[in-house]
């Protein structure tokens, strides 16, 4: 297809049915780029040859050179249909292509969002890997609609060397595993909003709803076979149009019988079913797939050259003279077969059929993007209702203009359009020619004066040069901080985007129920901000846009002093902020950054505000030591990060510290056997209460606190970590607010599962109150009023109310008499301050109940400030006290663990579980992948143990085994940190000098070092084991 010119596609932006916006989404290394390029070649923009090999959309040179894609890109392309379409239109395609790499799955949360549909690629050879499911129920969240395209067709002929009917059930196979995802990913939605209070009704839900149009079917169209490397793609219907004719079968019917279990009887010349029952060949196989492999036998097998031009012949095709000289299969297969079944015919057909056009959005997507998810429509405002009307028609004529932005994309100021050297017109050319000219003969008159002159002359030339460097020098200097220009990459929901035009720009506290938001002056969440340049993306590059109307992507400059990663941009303060992006997976590798020369500190701030922005899931911030800590997703993610600080935004060398990994702190029941599996005796003493319990008094000795520590059952921990951010936003509210009759029926029902999940709670004996007594007692839960741990109230004092309607306060306590109220706060923030640092290795708690036994003030005649502030005190104690009853308890460490997903072959297993054990990982399944000889291992690993474990893995398996790793969950490590050896057997089996060392106390103390907190430990533990010089030799 001949080089589009960008101003075909502008004129198409203006046509909303005739545009689509699609994104590739996959498993890492499954061809996504690859097909990009192929579909970016049918425009002409690179030619045909290098598909596949350019990787066009890779426009890093750390992309060029890892082989994978780290940040999502965005290309416009022109697809005009078949001529046997009514019509024959043309169609504008809006494609991102973004990474599968588990490092940088945010980006792909920023391309789904832009999207109406996406194209999910399947290796067939390694069939559904965990991104792929991640992908999925993505799309699945974001509503977008799928096509699926089964790439590597080519691997099953060449590198497999399946036999056309072995790899007919293979695809089966792979079609109905990703089938068996889409299908697990609906029922646990269906089931989880399930109405549960209907007692009567014994029914599922999954029975009443229609999941006919979820999944993947070749006969519906929604499914491609292609080989994206070399160059072709087919879809049932393609072939159903060849043969309709030769089999006498109408094309429609034949689309519906070409794939299944079918076979086709050239008697009666129809096509029946039951191929596998009467050992018939599938028509699949039988006219498909049959072709594809002789075609491959021929020219990539057998290699017989002298046959070319005789296919070519009988499949209509005009091979160059420079095709049939070529000697490499690969080409040759590309020109014979890319030009037979081109694959951007085939899949940009799919799209266009497929997904819906942007008015076409659906009510439900709408509702989603629009409306927060915890918002009673009822109480919205009727213009903000109205909104919805333009966003789903997606009218470009319309006054309310809305466009989300989904990320800042940083770009280079020499890449910018307008600061691209212009070409030269003929005019031009020849006027410098005319210059060129004139000054060779003003030189030939030069050389003629006579020489003094000369002289004078060249100091003349002298002092002008000077006088230049002079003025040239500090000009990059004032350049230096505009090196990079931040491009806001949007999609236009409603109304059509001008350039400097003004928009509002909403942040995600902007509410429209509240009237101060909706007045110009007062709203305290929106700012005004200027809509700078308008560009189209193509790639690498850009092009100036004067204006775009509703339903397509474009991008937007001089917004990055506005938006620090994502937005909604609105004319009217009715609207809501977009509802935030869903991260698939959470940072977690945090490592402080340091420049080497500490003068440059204020480079390297400024390079980390950059950062901050350009990448959508790294997380900046400044540790309460002073340094500046970068939390990512993994470690090649942080190498990315590490590379554009020190080439692109702060361009000075820095240190990156070892990273730096969150522990939590927890108590556990004690202990029923020792480390070699013995019954542990207990005595009378190590059964009574009463040791366990802490007291503590006030400085002034009128207060008494006695807390006791027990640890929490799994499913309350689940519950709070679950509903953390609605707790978070609940502390946030101002107090005495009534709360909204969504949140208090949110509340409601986790006052309930909290009820049901407690009653395993263990108290020893020390409370008789039922379990809904206990609810009703919480006091706080902490750190930061919504973590997973609980302050209970089993003393005499009434505390405020945790499930009240209103929003908490600390004065709201029934009994306006006891003094203990005025120090509320004072011993809620003492519990807080010990659940923040616990103390192992001052690390937040988790799972831990804090029983407040008693609690008394003795106040007749005494001055209770007699030692300093009396809620000092009260705060120091209950401080104090949380962390006595903490450590009256077995304590352990709770380490974050990876899953870890590997493919790997039969030979490298045991060298692959080697290195896993070496790292205390547990290996939770390995499966052999049907079709090819690899083997899907499934593991867990500590996120402490995990780093270069990558590159470990590769070189212990000479590169045949690639892990991905995703955060998982937090796991108790069940050794006490504090634990040696003291039976005879533990002794025995340990060593007396503790010859293997405790991993939990390895663990604390590497985290108490690096907080510069005290380490138990001596330079030589064991004289008598340090080797002398004699042994050595």
């Amino acid at each position: 297809m001949p080089v589009v010119e960008g101003s075909d596609l502008v004129q198409l932006q203006r046509r909303r049915q005739q545009v689509r916006n699609i994104c590739i989404l996959a498993h890492v290394d499954h061809g996504k780029t690859t097909l990009a390029d192929s579909l970016v070649a049918s425009n002409g923009i690179i030619s045909q040859r290098m598909a596949g090999k350019l990787r066009y959309l890779d426009n890093r040179a750390d992309e060029q050179e890892r082989g994978i894609t780290m940040k999502s890109s965005s290309i416009s392309l022109y697809y005009q249909e078949a001529e046997e379409m009514a019509g024959n239109p043309d169609y504008l395609i809006n494609l991102i292509d973004s990474p599968g790499h588990v490092d940088f799955s945010s980006e792909v949360s920023t391309a789904v969002r832009l999207c109406d549909g996406a194209i999910v690629v399947v290796d067939v050879v390694e069939g559904v890997g965990p991104q792929t499911r991640a992908c999925l129920k993505q799309i699945y969240e974001e509503q977008l609609k799928p096509v699926l395209v089964l790439n590597k067709l080519d691997r099953l002929i060449l590198e497999k060397q399946m036999d056309p009917l072995d790899a007919y059930f293979h695809l089966t196979q792979v079609l109905e595993q990703v089938n068996a995802v889409l299908g697990s990913i609906f029922a646990s939605d269906i089931l989880a909003r399930e109405d549960i209070t209907n007692k009567d009704n014994y029914e599922s839900a999954l029975e009443e709803v229609d999941d006919s149009e979820l999944y993947f079917s070749p006969s519906s169209g929604n499914v491609i076979f292609c080989s994206a490397y070399d160059g072709w793609a087919f879809s049932v219907r393609d072939f159903a149009a060849m043969y309709a004719k030769r089999l006498e079968i109408k094309r429609k019917d034949l689309e519906q019988v070409l794939w299944g279990d079918f076979y086709y009887n050239s008697k009666k010349k129809e096509a029946l079913p039951g191929a596998q029952e009467k050992a018939k060949k599938p028509m699949f196989v039988q006219f498909v797939l049959e072709n594809i492999w002789s075609l491959y036998d021929i020219i990539a097998i057998r290699k017989d050259k002298d046959k070319l031009p005789g296919i070519a012949e009988k499949l209509g095709l005009k091979l160059a003279a420079r095709d049939l000289r070529l000697t490499d299969p690969k080409l040759q297969i590309k020109a014979v077969l890319g030009q037979w079944l081109p694959i951007d015919r085939s899949v940009l057909h799919m799209v266009v059929e497929h997904v819906p056009p942007p008015h076409k959005i659906s009510e439900e997507r709408a509702q989603r993007l629009l409306y927060p998810a915890n918002v009673d429509l009822s109480s919205l405002p009727p213009e903000t209702l109205k909104l919805k009307d333009s966003f789903t028609t997606c009218d470009a004529d319309s006054s309310d203009v809305i466009a989300f932005v989904s990320k800042m994309t940083p770009v280079h100021v020499t890449h910018l359009p307008q600061n691209r050297p212009k070409r030269l017109t003929d005019q031009e050319v020849q006027q410098r020619r005319d210059e060129v000219r004139r000054r060779i003969e003003e030189r030939k008159l030069q050389s003629e004066q006579a020489e003094l002159e000369k002289i004078s002359q060249g100091v003349e030339q002298l002092s002008t040069q000077v006088e230049v460097t002079k003025t040239e020098e500090p000009q990059p200097e004032v350049g230096e901080p505009n090196e990079f220009v931040f491009i806001a990459f949007a999609r236009v929901f409603s109304g059509t985007l001008k350039r400097g035009m003004e928009l509002f720009n909403l942040t995600p506290k902007h509410d429209p129920r509240q009237p101060t938001h909706r007045k110009e002056d007062e709203a305290p969440y929106a700012s005004r901000v200027t809509i700078g340049d308008l560009y189209m993306f193509m790639g690498g590059e850009l092009q100036l846009l004067d204006e775009v109307p509703a339903g397509n992507i474009v991008g937007i400059g001089g917004l990055e002093s506005h938006i620090v990663k994502t937005a909604t941009l609105s004319s009217s303060l009715d609207c809501t902020s977009f509802s935030e992006l869903s991260i698939m997976a959470t940072p977690i590798l945090r490592v402080a950054i340091e420049p080497v020369q500490p003068q440059d500190m204020p480079k390297l701030v400024k390079g980390l505000k950059l950062l901050n922005q350009a990448d959508a899931c790294v997380q900046v911030s400044v540790a309460p030591t002073g340094e500046h800590v970068i939390t990512t997703l993994g470690e090649v993610h942080v190498e990315k990060c590490v590379h554009d600080l020190e080439q692109s935004y702060a361009k000075i060398k820095v240190n990156v510290s070892k990273p730096i990994v969150s522990f939590r702190e927890t108590i556990v029941p004690a202990a029923t056997v020792d480390m070699v599996n013995e019954a542990i005796v207990k005595t009378a003493e190590d059964k009574d209460v009463s040791k366990k319990i802490a007291v503590q008094q006030t400085l002034n000795k009128l207060g008494t606190l006695k807390v006791i520590a027990v640890p929490l059952p799994a499913e309350p921990v689940e519950l709070l970590e679950k509903h953390a951010e609605f707790f978070k936003e609940l502390a946030a509210i101002p107090r005495n607010q009534l709360l909204s009759e969504k949140w208090t029926t949110l509340l409601g029902t986790i006052k309930i599962k909290l009820i049901a999940a407690l009653k395993d709670l263990q108290l020893f004996g020390l409370s008789r109150l039922s379990t809904e007594e206990l609810v009703n007692r919480i006091w706080a839960l902490g750190p930061r009023n919504c973590g997973t741990n609980i302050l209970l109230n089993l003393s005499d004092y009434e505390q405020p109310d945790f499930w009240s309607s209103h929003a908490k306060s600390d004065t709201d306590v029934r009994s306006k008499t006891d003094p203990r109220k005025d120090f509320n706060s004072s011993l809620v923030n003492g519990f807080q301050l010990t659940s923040v640092a616990g103390p192992l290795c001052e690390e937040p708690m988790q799972g831990v109940c804090f029983a407040v036994l008693e609690w008394s003030i003795q106040t007749e005649g005494e001055d209770l400030n007699s030692r300093g502030p009396f809620s000092g005190q009260v705060l120091t104690a209950a401080k104090e006290v949380c962390r006595q009853a903490f450590q009256n308890q077995p304590q352990r460490l709770v380490t974050p663990m990876y899953s870890c997903n590997i493919v790997v072959n039969a030979e490298m297993l045991g060298k692959m579980y080697a290195v896993i054990g070496r790292r205390h990982g547990k290996i939770l399944s390995g499966d052999l992948t049907q079709g090819s000889g690899n083997f899907a291992v499934t593991c867990l690993l500590p996120v402490i143990e995990s780093f270069n474990f990558a590159q470990e893995m590769r070189k212990q398996t000479s590169g045949l085994a690639c892990p991905q790793l995703m955060f998982s969950h937090w796991e108790v490590i069940d050794i006490d940190p504090f634990w040696l050896p003291t039976t005879e057997e533990e002794l025995m089996h340990f060593g007396e000098k503790a010859d293997s060392a405790n991993r939990a106390k390895v663990y604390m103390d590497s985290v108490r070092r690096r907080k510069g907190l005290f380490v138990d430990e001596q330079v030589v533990e064991h004289a008598e084991k340090q080797r002398t010089l004699s042994k050595n030799k």
